[in-house]
C-alpha cells in the first residue's frame, strides 16, 4: 500500500489505516443523513457532485420519525462473497482483489447490464448501476481508483459526525453472510425501529414507513 501523508486533513484521514483486508463501517445512530458521504465518494470516481454515482448510499426512512441508514459493500469474505459466485463469467467478472485488498469489477469481461446477477446476488444490492455513465456497475473499491493499492476511503475521511469507520476484516471473523452488516437498508431500518421507536408501522397514520434516497 502507498504510503498516505500525514495530517492531511481534519478527521477520520489522520488516523492509521489498515493494512491487510478491510471494509467500512456504518454506524447508523450516528448518521444525520447529510449525504457528504455520497458527495465525496461520486467526485472521487467521476470528478462531479452526484448522489446517483456514489458507491455508498443513504437511505431515510420515518421509523415513524426520520433516520438515515447507510448501504455500502463490505468486502465479504471469499465463502460468503455471493456476487462473485453469481458472475456466470470465469473466472468472475467481479472479485476481491488480493493484491489491493478490496472488490473490483473487471469492465473489459463484465456483460454489463444484460447481465447484473452480482448486484441480485448481493442481500444489501450495494452494486451500483448508472446506466447513463457507464453500463459496467461499480463497487465500493474503498477509493483505489487507480486499482494499485492506494486505498483511502473519502467517504470515511469526510464524515462531519464520524459515524463511518474503516476497519479490519480480521474483527469480523466468524460472522455469517446474515450479518447485520450486508442486510439490506430495509432490513437495518426494521430493526432500528425495534430498537428507538416501540411503535407501530401505521401509527403516524402512514399505511408503512416511507423511504427515499437523500
Amino acid at each position: 500500500m502507498a504510503e498516505r501523508d500525514k495530517e492531511k486533513g481534519w478527521g477520520q484521514e489522520n488516523y492509521p489505516y489498515p493494512q491487510g483486508p478491510a471494509f467500512i463501517e456504518c454506524d447508523e445512530m450516528k448518521c444525520v443523513g447529510c449525504g457528504i458521504c455520497q458527495m465525496a465518494c461520486s467526485m472521487q470516481h467521476f470528478g462531479v457532485i452526484n448522489k446517483d454515482l456514489s458507491r455508498i448510499q443513504v437511505r431515510k426512512y420515518l421509523l415513524p420519525l426520520p433516520k438515515a441508514v447507510q448501504m455500502t459493500c463490505v468486502h465479504c469474505p471469499d465463502e460468503e462473497r455471493e456476487c462473485e459466485k453469481a458472475c456466470p463469467v470465469t473466472p468472475p467478472a467481479v472479485y476481491f482483489d488480493g493484491r489491493t485488498s478490496h472488490m473490483v469489477i473487471d469492465k473489459e469481461r463484465c456483460l454489463g447490464l444484460s447481465c447484473l446477477l452480482c448486484r441480485e446476488a448481493c442481500s444489501a444490492k450495494a452494486i451500483r448501476t448508472y446506466p447513463s455513465v457507464t453500463e459496467t456497475p461499480f463497487v465500493c473499491d474503498l477509493c483505489d481508483v487507480e486499482n494499485n493499492g492506494n486505498r483511502d476511503p473519502q467517504c470515511v475521511n469526510v464524515c462531519p459526525t464520524n459515524a463511518l469507520y474503516y476497519k479490519s476484516t480480521a474483527a469480523r471473523f466468524g460472522y455469517s453472510v446474515e450479518d447485520v452488516l450486508r442486510k439490506h437498508p430495509d432490513e437495518k431500518a426494521e430493526l432500528i425501529a425495534k430498537r428507538l421507536y416501540p411503535l407501530p408501522k401505521d401509527s403516524m397514520g402512514y399505511p408503512g414507513w416511507r423511504q427515499s434516497d437523500v
